[in-house]
C-alpha cells in the first residue's frame, strides 16, 4: 500500500536521521529503505519513494492499520510542508537554509513509550551512544527486542552503563506505562507535567520527547548542542531567536540540525 505524503518532503534528510539512530537488529534503514522487527519474527518494510511511502505488511500477524499509523508518525507523513517551509522561510535567519533543505520533516518514533526511553538515554550523550544503549537495553532487557514497560520497570537500567538517576527514570516512567498506558506520552501537556514530576529527566529531553513523541510541532529543545552549534546561543537568547518561528519551532529545530553552522 501507498502513504501519501505532502510535498516538499526531504527524503534524504528524513532516512539519514533514521539511519543514525537505528537499532540493530530491531529496525534497519538503507537508502530509502526501512524495515522494523516485530514480535514473532516478522518484519515491516517501507519504502520512501516520489509518490509517498510504499509499505510491505505481512498478511499474517500484524494489525496493519496500526502498522500505517505507526509509519506516518515515524515518517512525518502528515506535516503541512509547504506552509511550514513558507512560514520559517520568512525569517531572514533561517530563509536561505528553508531554501537548501526544504521539506524537513520531524521524525517520530515507532513507539510511544521506546520514544521516551531512547529520549533518556540521549540525555547528554551523543547520538552513537545513545544508540548503542538502546541497542544494550534490547539485548539485555527485551530479547533483542525494545523491552515492554513492565520489564523496565523492574529492571536495573542504569547497568548497561548510564547514571543511576537516568537509569532510575526509566524505570520511572516505565511504572507509570504499565500502569496506565502510554496514552500521557502523547499529549504535549501531560508529557511535560509527567517528566517534571520524575527526577533525572532535564528540559532538553522533555522538549526532545514533546517533539519526536507527542508531535507538539512547536517544541523548541534550547540547550541541544546542535542548535547552540548553529546559532552560538541556547537558552534565553536561542528562545528569543525562535519565537518568530512559532508555531513551528520544532520544524525550525530541525533545519538547523540539518544545515549545521553553515
Amino acid at each position: 500500500m501507498l502513504l501519501a505524503f505532502q510535498r516538499p518532503y526531504h527524503a534524504a534528510w528524513v532516512t539519514a536521521f533514521l539511519a543514525g539512530r537505528a537499532i540493530a537488529g530491531v529496525e534497519s534503514v538503507a537508502g530509502p529503505h526501512y524495515r522494523r522487527q516485530l514480535a514473532g519474527g516478522v518484519w515491516v518494510e517501507a519504502e520512501l519513494t516520489d509518490r509517498g511511502l510504499r509499505v510491505d505488511v505481512p498478511a499474517r500477524g500484524v494489525d496493519a492499520l496500526d502498522a500505517c499509523d505507526r509509519l506516518r508518525r515515524l515518517f512525518d507523513l502528515d506535516a503541512p510542508a509547504a506552509a511550514i517551509d513558507a512560514h520559517l522561510a520568512e525569517s531572514s535567519a533561517l530563509a536561505d537554509r528553508v531554501r537548501r533543505f526544504h521539506g524537513v520533516r520531524v521524525p517520530g518514533f515507532w513507539d510511544a513509550f521506546e520514544g521516551a526511553v531512547r529520549a533518556i538515554l540521549g540525555q547528554q550523550v551523543s547520538v552513537s551512544r545513545a544508540t548503542v544503549l538502546a541497542a544494550a537495553l534490547c539485548e539485555r532487557f527485551g530479547g533483542g527486542m525494545f523491552p515492554s514497560a513492565k520489564a523496565l520497570a523492574r529492571a536495573d537500567v542504569a547497568s548497561i552503563g548510564m547514571p543511576g538517576t537516568r537509569g532510575r527514570a526509566v524505570s520511572k516512567v516505565a511504572e507509570r506505562v504499565a500502569d496506565e498506558g502510554d496514552a500521557w506520552l502523547l499529549t504535549p501537556d501531560t508529557l511535560r507535567s509527567g517528566f517534571a514530576d520524575i527526577p533525572g529527566i532535564g528540559p532538553w529531553t522533555t522538549e526532545y520527547t514533546a517533539m519526536r513523541v507527542a508531535r507538539d510541532p512547536d517544541a523548541f529543545p534550547d540547550t541541544d548542542w546542535g542548535v547552540f552549534k548553529a546559532l552560538g546561543c541556547k537558552g534565553r537568547p536561542a528562545r528569543e531567536w525562535a519565537e518568530p518561528c512559532r508555531p513551528w519551532r520544532a520544524y525550525a529545530t530541525m533545519v538547523l540540525w540539518a544545515t549545521g553552522s553553515t
